[in-house]
């Protein structure tokens, strides 16, 4: 699986609801995202679920970034996490938006209820704890 066509994938979820939970395109939730973007290009990661809304520990993200290496630099393709809480609790996408030209996140963002794709500000880049490349992933 290319770089590209995951965050190419992970697009065509832009405007999807979120749901906490959500595997499918009438709903999804950040994780589900993610697990979605790379089954639709070949390859399929675990699943954590079930897991609480807020998170409570590492589990909820044990699946996806056990065996991705962290990276310095975030490049379009790679895992973002998040905080929230104290915790690890929210994925997205690294992308570079097109029409923007700027570095940007593919997430299910349960404020704004649905998929966005939106440049890492100053409130994203404040709660990144760093980002992850996927085994799977060619550059």
């Amino acid at each position: 699986m290319t770089a590209d066509a995951f965050v190419a994938a992970a697009r065509t979820y832009v405007g999807v609801p979120w749901r906490h939970l959500g595997r499918t395109r009438t709903g999804l939730d950040c994780i589900g995202l993610v697990l979605l973007a790379a089954r639709d290009v070949g390859w399929d990661l675990p699943d954590p679920a079930p897991y609480a809304r807020e998170p409570q520990g590492t589990r909820l993200l044990e699946g996806i970034l056990g065996h991705a290496p962290r990276v310095a630099e975030a490049s379009p393709g790679d895992v973002l996490l998040f905080r929230m809480g104290l915790y690890g609790g929210h994925v997205g996408i690294a992308s570079d938006h097109p029409a923007w030209g700027v570095s940007a996140c593919l997430h299910a963002y349960a404020p704004r209820r649905q998929v966005v794709e939106q440049p890492v500000d100053a409130e994203l880049r404040a709660a990144l704890l760093g980002a992850f490349r996927l085994p799977a992933l060619e550059t």
